[in-house]
């Protein structure tokens, strides 16, 4: 990868501890670029050197080494990473508009440069199963549209909103607390690899072999919701982590959608008040997709009323419209002998119209 003199010291200023955004283009509006920076190191005013601290200004001095440079470059080359600084073509124009955008991004995986439908979509790691699926499904029609849907690859409805995306065939972005060399949750592995193979691509601004800490997330909130035109918040509660991606959007002039739920579930809490101050309901993709003028028409979706069941099939998938039941509750339900109901449920699983939750609870997946 070709970089420019500017984009080398660009990468060599973020890179030294203790130099966030705010203190990079403080450095920049008083110098006028990372060159100068680098040229001027000696030379800087005694107030912005005591704004920098003692201690970031002696790792900026000893960092201040070409081959330190090169050494840097040449990891990520071999890690196959690229860095983006905000003169790249290749950084995203909406990122690079918010008041704090990373001075860097460390891109692994399609770098595209039309950003223009990107959507967001977050909630609880701890996803209730109605939440995981309204994230896939609806991920999965903006997908099929075109849309590239962005996420933190978390657990819960991070994750199955990729899951969706990948299956509508539209690249994934996922935005890391971590490196993006780092597979974080580990569980999400399988995922990572897919999002790459399938032309995905995985962003952070930290870089590689940075790990998880804790700190890390919030910040990284900030580049989920500055990279979509709008934020859905699926599920989570008033002081989930994805509401500090709520809040941010807020800032940043996005469109906030949220999902409506039972007022007596805690997962709801947050899309609910959301809609109460104003948030844009959303009730299904479609009409994420006629906000944005994405879609003229209704996407065909299958109906209750095409799927072709017999009398018992029709009895055991009505009780399991509204809410999740176990194979005793069915059987005093449907008055159906156990036996009998036994083979509908397997039959109906087959078919993929009733799936077998947790805890040996049953639902239909209509």
């Amino acid at each position: 990868m070709n970089y420019s003199a500017e984009d080398r010291y660009r990468i060599w200023l973020n890179g030294i501890s203790g130099i966030g955004p705010a203190r990079f283009y403080r450095l920049m509006a008083e110098c006028g670029s990372a060159k100068a920076v680098w040229d001027n190191l000696s030379d800087l005013s005694e107030g912005l050197i005591r704004h920098l601290t003692s201690r970031t200004y002696a790792n900026m001095k000893a960092a201040r080494d070409e081959k330190l440079i090169d050494e840097a470059l040449e990891q990520l080359e071999r890690l196959h990473i690229e860095a983006l600084t905000t003169e790249s073509p290749r950084y995203p124009q909406p990122l690079r508009d918010i008041y704090d955008a990373p001075p860097v991004l460390f891109a692994k995986g399609y770098a595209p440069t039309n950003y223009d439908r990107r959507f967001g979509v977050v909630g609880s790691r701890r996803a209730t199963y109605d939440g995981k699926r309204i994230a896939r499904e609806f991920s999965e029609l903006l997908s099929e549209n075109g849309v590239s849907i962005v996420s933190g690859m978390a657990l819960g409805v991070d994750a199955e909103a990729h899951r969706g995306a990948l299956a509508g065939q539209t690249h994934t972005v996922a935005v890391l607390g971590c490196g993006v060399d780092v597979v974080y949750p580990p569980d999400n592995r399988r995922l990572y690899d897919q999002i790459l193979d399938e032309g995905g691509l995985i962003l952070s601004e930290l870089p590689p072999g940075a790990q998880p800490l804790r700190g890390h997330f919030p910040l990284r909130n900030r580049i989920i919701s500055g990279l979509s035109r709008g934020v859905l918040l699926v599920e989570g509660m008033q002081n989930s982590g994805a509401m500090i991606t709520v809040d941010y959007a807020l800032d940043q002039g996005r469109d906030v959608f949220a999902v409506p739920g039972a007022v007596l579930s805690p997962m709801a809490s947050a899309p609910n008040q959301l809609i109460m101050d104003g948030a844009i309901p959303a009730l299904s993709g479609e009409s994420i997709l006629y906000h944005y003028g994405w879609a003229d028409a209704p996407a065909p979706r299958p109906t209750r009323a095409e799927v072709q069941l017999d009398d018992d099939e029709k009895r055991v998938v009505s009780e399991l419209m509204y809410e999740p039941l176990s194979f005793d509750e069915l059987v005093m339900h449907t008055m159906l002998p156990a036996d009998e109901l036994n083979t509908l449920l397997t039959m109906l699983e087959l078919r993929q119209l009733v799936q077998r939750l947790p805890g040996g609870l049953f639902r239909a997946h209509l």
